[in-house]
């Protein structure tokens, strides 16, 4: 198999691994960033010579909020056989997510599994936060 090939092989196989939803942007160096799932939980960065997986992570700064994902693992995808490398891929995706999810936290007020970033008012989820006391969403 070509390493064109191989390539097209990775990408069906990182759309097939991460969580649905799945957004695919093309960078300019012809490298491809897979953010799955919503809320977001796994960032894959494929490249003509390495696979980067990450956890989803990011943080408020006033109005803003900044992507900041937390390095899982990186492969050289080249230097493995396929078995391994879709092994070891798999394996990496699965453990970016498992970080993420248990860093989710249980709104006491609705009940809802939330991502740390939702809390920015303190120890209810922004949707609770911004609903008037007693309404249910």
């Amino acid at each position: 198999m070509d390493v064109s090939e191989r390539f097209e092989q990775l990408i069906a196989f990182i759309s097939s691994q991460v969580p649905t939803p799945v957004d695919e942007q093309q960078g300019g160096d012809g490298s491809i960033i897979f953010t799955g799932g919503e809320p977001a939980e796994v960032i894959v960065h494929l490249t003509e010579d390495t696979v980067v997986v990450a956890e989803f992570a990011g943080e408020w700064d006033e109005d803003a909020f900044s992507i900041t994902p937390r390095l899982v693992g990186e492969l050289h995808w080249h230097a493995l056989p396929e078995t391994a490398l879709m092994n070891a891929l798999s394996a990496l995706i699965k453990g970016a997510r498992e970080a993420r999810l248990s860093k989710y936290r249980i709104c006491p007020e609705c009940g809802e599994s939330t991502p740390p970033e939702y809390f920015r008012a303190g120890d209810v989820c922004d949707r609770c936060a911004d609903e008037p006391s007693g309404m249910i969403h």
